[in-house]
């Protein structure tokens, strides 16, 4: 759940602060800075439609544009700041020096070029994703053709791509009045300062929300062993991204409210972003999230946190997944964690740091987190491998193994099973429709522009606005109405609906899904993802 590296702390924020006497306690607004354009927000009817055929298979130069992106997502209307996202690939044979790629905007006088970036060189296969944040000003309303142009130069030949995407900008006068009247606010608890937009769910509940945060931290450093408090800084938004919390240097990115729309809970949520928040101090390495194997970094988060999306006995619910025939050997699953089943590898990962903790203590588990050196050209696997040999005295193999005999012998749990089941279809169907339908909230790329600079220019549409379709919306409800059945206990027919809809939605690893014996699908063993 904290992934996301492209939030940069833009600077200081910029405030203008004036009390307001009928919000909670400490809560301010954050005005735009003054000499600043108030940035009206545009609205997108994507329509993408490449304009250039695919290079000739084979052929010794080719480039193509896989991905063009605007932001914000859903309508736009005239006066939006516009972010746009081109990912370009080397479909040829031969390798691409260079080059540039281009936004232009289409118009009845001509074509108006909005953003140029330079392309690296590119191997054969090789892709380099190019974002402009908030780089243009939607002017009025009206129709026209947006153009992302690329072109790549090799030692003997050149290759080009373009897409062209209609947009349709509203008039402002349209735009909801709940986003209207939004502002950036902030309100200071005991660990935490609390940023926010008025006229949401978590300006109404800001209170709970400040009790959670500093509950959630003060556990945390207990259970982590650290002494002193970091400087954190809780955004809370209404868009719902990824499983709905991020943590992003200094910040943790939540989505509220969320238990009413996946089945998690949000105390455990502040938990494990606060555990990421504070890893790094712990072990006094800075940035140390970037280099330690995801398997570990997760895997310790789910530990501190009490379980993955909610309270849960992370040992039992191993040996369900074990007994289940849902196990991914963790050589594999340290390797590329992220790509392989997310409810499969967060519940092993944590379980994992339970039993390293449980069988050598805290001070040694911590004495194996600062030994996870990374050296140039090393595998997440060879880096685990030598740690747990220097500390535990037996490399991964051996130590699953031992482990997977002391799961073997607990008594089975048919309600853990049943649940799991549950929450990974859950999940797996969740990701598929945000794949589909709302690309931009799927985990691993989702769109976190820089909150800071945001709140400084009062920008607000990227944090609140999301892609509307009938299609998305029947997608959405057969979700929640599943969520609902399992909330009032019937498993089964959720679990039902979640496979008819996951059919629908050509989930990665449950498109067929036949369940080998009550628990994982049997195309989730030592799948990859």
């Amino acid at each position: 759940m904290a992934r996301i590296r492209r939030w940069a702390s833009a600077g200081v924020l910029l405030l203008i602060l004036w009390l307001l006497g009928a919000r909670p306690p400490e809560a301010a607004l954050l005005r735009p800075m003054a000499g600043t354009p108030s940035p009206a927000l545009p609205t997108l009817t994507p329509s993408a439609v490449p304009t250039a055929s695919p290079p000739t298979p084979g052929s010794r130069y080719g480039l193509a544009i896989v991905d063009f992106r605007l932001h914000p997502d859903g309508p736009l209307y005239a006066g939006d700041r516009l972010s746009f996202e081109v990912e370009v690939r080397n479909v040829g044979r031969a390798p691409l020096a260079g080059g540039r790629v281009e936004i232009r905007r289409g118009g009845p006088e001509g074509e108006e070029s909005l953003a140029e970036a330079a392309l690296p060189e590119l191997a054969p296969g090789a892709s380099h994703r190019v974002v402009w944040t908030w780089i243009w000003q939607a002017p009025e309303p009206g129709v026209f053709p947006l153009i992302a142009i690329a072109r790549g130069e090799g030692a003997g030949g050149a290759a080009e791509a373009r897409w062209a995407q209609t947009v349709t900008l509203r008039p402002q006068a349209a735009l909801p009045e709940i986003e209207r009247r939004a502002r950036w606010a902030q309100a200071r608890s005991r660990c935490c300062t609390h940023v926010y937009l008025t006229g949401t769910a978590a300006e109404a509940d800001l209170a709970r929300l400040m009790a959670w945060a500093d509950e959630a931290e003060a556990t945390v450093r207990a259970r982590m062993g650290l002494s002193v408090s970091l400087p954190i800084s809780v955004v809370w938004i209404p868009r719902l991204l990824g499983h709905g919390g991020f943590a992003v240097g200094d910040s943790l990115i939540l989505t509220y409210p969320v238990a009413d729309r996946l089945p998690v809970d949000l105390p455990t949520v502040l938990r494990h972003e606060m555990a990421h928040r504070m890893t790094c101090a712990r072990i006094g390495r800075e940035d140390c999230l970037g280099h330690l194997p995801a398997l570990i970094t997760e895997g310790l988060a789910v530990f501190i946190a009490g379980g993955h999306y909610r309270p849960e006995p992370l040992t039992q619910r191993a040996a369900a997944l074990l007994r289940m025939g849902g196990w991914i050997p963790l050589e594999e699953l340290v390797e590329d964690f992220y790509a392989h089943p997310h409810e499969i590898g967060y519940l092993e990962a944590g379980a994992f740091v339970e039993e390293l903790v449980r069988e050598g203590g805290w001070p040694r588990f911590l004495a194996f987190l600062r030994s996870l050196e990374r050296r140039p050209g090393e595998s997440d696997r060879t880096i685990l491998d030598r740690a747990l040999r220097d500390v535990y005295h037996q490399d991964i193999r051996g130590i699953e193994s031992r482990w997977r005999e002391t799961l073997e012998r607990l008594p089975p749990d048919p309600e853990q099973a049943a649940d799991l089941r549950f929450v990974w279809t859950f999940f797996e169907a969740l990701r598929a429709y945000q794949r589909k339908y709302d690309p931009s909230a799927y985990f691993l790329r989702a769109w976190l522009p820089d909150w800071r600079q945001a709140a400084r220019e009062g920008i607000v549409a990227d944090f609140m606005r999301a892609p509307d379709s009938p299609e998305g919306r029947r997608a959405w409800q057969d979700l929640q109405a599943a969520r609902a059945q399992a909330a009032r206990g019937d498993i089964a027919a959720a679990l039902a609906a979640l496979q008819a809809l996951c059919r629908a939605l050509g989930c990665s690893d449950v498109a067929e899904p036949a369940w080998e014996r009550p628990g994982l699908p049997a195309s989730a063993k030592g799948a990859k993802g």
